[in-house]
């Protein structure tokens, strides 16, 4: 059967494609730079076996030539031989027409996978195969006369298996689990913590904090038999204790009495106990000891006590017997400071406010997330919308006027090793994708305090512009699921840090990177990643520096420019000043991907993929210093007029001050993302000792060495 559309037509049977043969023929051999070599015969045994097809104009009454593709199937995968289409009918969707229509013959035949073997420096063909859902799955080498490095990619099909796929995608590179929930820990309660339930109790409080982290869901609560057994002991003989009544409403695991025991018990005095001998144990000790030990043979994920000299060894019992020992504080710890509200230009000149949300503003948030039909349990628990503590949970809005926009909201803390956070988004309005830019970005930047950590998004059906917002930040997912997720490495990587930052990946994310650093060859280069459920994957640097973002891979070999900014700009370019002004925030706030302008001269400093310092001159109290780094991404020129009529706004310049940077007619637009601003400044000094700061050096963009990178990255990162 012929896959049609409404100007091609896929052809896949004989006598359909043997009058093409010859143009496939022709086509191959005059591009057997890009497709490799082939006799005439060859092609003739595969159309014979429908294992070439053709895709044909058909639009007209005679049908045309406009591509082919061959391939191979064994062992129920497919592999791609040649795929072509002819210059003219390039960028029409001939080559998707036909990639589709294997697809669908594969799938319906029952087959698992289609490979296609692309030279990595094909980078428009790279991008065509990404852009079809076919993830790099490993890297060859080619043949020794070109030495290319060949890329294997694979596009898993959607035919009925007998094993579940990888859940690898071109949208899901690192493989995140996005489909299920995270595991809700299970932690044993020490009696005192119940105790300060009662009203008069001095961490009532926090007792309170603690149960309303279990009504959202955070965590779940369980005793050992241990507690029933110490408030028998403690109990008033002739009178009814309230409390053994209500620990009946918690499951309870019993401590297996057995030679593990033995060894356990000893092993935990050590640590909690490490200055008493076996003889100096009270009966209250012993009987700490034995709600520890409950824990770690049911393989429970902690114990919640108040007790100091448990809480002292948590790190060793931590590392030791793997399970969390904390106190009820720990669910009132906020991951970064709460903000009081910030204000943030738009292109219609109207301002959005970033506020938290008070209990007050309880049935407006409950309008929005109902009229996103989510269910009134959902907007009580996983939505925090109702009473949920502000020590508990943070909660956010995006306002215009007294009109909700949007709305976020994440645990102030989480036993669990992914944040979740759930955002909700007003799309009627054109502010609309301003607001979700806003939240979004507003929660990362909170997350990023915490360290490397893998974060998850939930949001009600039909969100396409908290997915499009998302997708330009580096989450990932799939477009059935209304979760995405990422995680956030938050690190300039460099030779030298190398181990620790892969280690601190791993253990946030167990993301595996190479235990080697690979040479820098190009922004597109390939680096092998071992994802979470054990797939081994391949992903370019460029694209990984995104899924990470913000991350920075400095490896050796990578080119690096230092380029002047003024403190009047940096302040809103960069956002490196930790005093916010109280101003709202320029409309380049907005943008993820921000415009740096300079002169004409400066466009062949600037190469996509290469890193750009930033250098605060002293002009305006600035801080003579390298306050920043980034990422290029594209570079081009651009007529002053043309920049005035529209794309100032990625920028911080007006038509005003774009004077300032010269008088040239035509000016450098340099796009770049991923900034990370550095935590010790590199000073004009150290810019002079590496022979990079002369006077000449830093009033216009100039190429920097790799020893002079390290050497400011050396002193930039001493406090990371």
């Amino acid at each position: 059967m012929n896959k049609k559309s409404d100007r091609f037509s896929v052809l896949k049977s004989y006598p359909d494609i043997a009058p093409f043969v010859e143009q496939v023929v022709s086509s191959a051999d005059q591009n057997k730079n890009a497709l490799g070599f082939f006799a005439a015969s060859v092609f003739q045994e595969f159309a014979r076996s429908e294992q070439l097809y053709v895709v044909a104009e058909t639009s007209s009454e005679e049908a045309i030539y406009a591509g082919h593709l061959m391939f191979k199937c064994n062992r129920g995968k497919a592999s791609v031989l040649q795929m072509f289409i002819a210059p003219s009918f390039r960028r029409c969707g001939a080559a998707k027409i036909l990639l589709d229509g294997l697809k669908s013959h594969l799938t319906d035949h029952g087959l698992i996978s289609i490979s296609a073997r692309v030279a990595e420096d094909l980078i428009d063909a790279n991008a065509f195969w990404e852009k079809q859902n076919f993830y790099v799955q490993r890297v060859a080498q080619g043949g020794t006369a070109r030495k290319r490095t060949i890329l294997v990619r694979c596009h898993e099909l959607a035919s009925p298996q007998l094993f579940a796929s990888s859940g690898l995608s071109s949208t899901n590179p690192l493989g995140l689990d996005v489909t299920a929930n995270p595991d809700i820990p299970l932690f044993l309660l020490d009696l005192n913590v119940l105790f300060d339930l009662g009203p008069r109790r001095l961490r009532n409080e926090e007792a309170i904090d603690l149960f309303r982290a279990e009504r959202m869901g955070l965590c779940r609560f369980a005793i050992s038999s241990e507690l029933g057994a110490e408030l028998h002991r403690t109990a008033t003989p002739g009178r009814t204790d309230p409390m053994q009544a209500y620990t009946k409403i918690f499951p309870t695991f019993s401590l297996m009495t057995t030679d593990e025991w033995k060894q356990l018990l000893p092993d935990l005095a050590s640590l909690v106990f490490p200055n008493k001998e076996a003889t100096q144990l009270s009966e209250n000790d012993k009987s700490d000891l034995r709600h520890l030990a409950a824990a770690v043979q049911h393989r429970l994920a902690g114990f919640i006590t108040n007790d100091t000299a448990i809480l002292d060894a948590a790190t060793k019992i931590k590392e030791q017997f793997n399970i969390q020992v904390i106190s009820p504080m720990a669910f009132a710890q906020s991951y970064a400071e709460t903000t009081s509200g910030d204000a943030y230009d738009t292109l219609s000149s109207q301002t959005l406010e970033l506020i938290p949300i008070t209990d007050a503003d309880g049935p407006v948030v409950q309008a929005l997330l109902s009229r996103l039909n989510l269910s009134g349990s959902a907007i009580a628990s996983n939505w925090a919308a109702v009473d949920s503590g502000d020590r508990v949970f943070a909660r956010y809005g995006v306002w215009s006027g007294v009109r909700l926009l949007g709305y976020l909201t994440r645990p102030c803390w989480t036993p669990s090793d992914i944040v979740v956070a759930h955002i909700a988004i007003d799309e009627s309005t054109a502010h609309s994708r301003d607001a979700t830019r806003i939240l979004l970005t507003s929660f990362l930047e909170q997350m990023i305090t915490v360290g490397t950590v893998q974060v998850r998004i939930e949001f009600p059906p039909n969100q396409v512009y908290v997915r499009e917002v998302a997708s330009e930040l580096g989450f990932g997912g799939t477009s059935t699921q209304s979760s995405l997720s990422k995680i956030i490495l938050g690190r300039i990587v460099t030779r030298t840090n190398w181990d620790q930052c892969r280690e601190t990946l791993t253990s946030a994310s167990r993301l595996r990177l190479p235990d080697v650093p690979p040479t820098f060859r190009h922004i597109s280069q390939q680096v092998q990643v071992l994802t979470p459920d054990g797939n081994r994957v391949h992903v370019s640097l460029d694209y990984l520096e995104t899924l990470l973002a913000p991350a920075l891979f400095c490896l050796p070999g990578r080119q690096a420019v230092i380029t002047p900014v003024q403190r009047d700009f940096s302040e809103h370019l960069l956002g490196h000043l930790p005093q916010k002004s109280l101003l709202p925030q320029s409309k380049v706030a907005l943008y993820q991907e921000k415009h740096y302008l300079s002169g004409p001269q400066t466009l062949k400093r600037f190469k996509p993929g290469a890193l750009i310092l930033f250098y605060e001159s002293l002009k305006h109290r600035g801080l003579g210093a390298v306050i920043a780094i980034a990422r290029v991404k594209q570079v081009y020129a651009k007529s002053q007029e043309a920049l005035k009529t529209s794309g100032l706004d990625p920028s911080v310049l007006d038509a005003k001050s774009l004077e300032t940077i010269g008088q040239s007619s035509m000016k450098t637009v340099t796009v770049f993302d991923n900034v990370i601003c550095l935590p010790h400044p590199v000073p004009l000094t150290t810019l002079e000792r590496i022979g990079c700061g002369r006077p000449t050096d830093l009033i216009t963009t100039n190429a920097i060495t790799d020893e002079q990178l390290q050497a400011i990255l050396v002193e930039g990162l001493t406090c990371d």
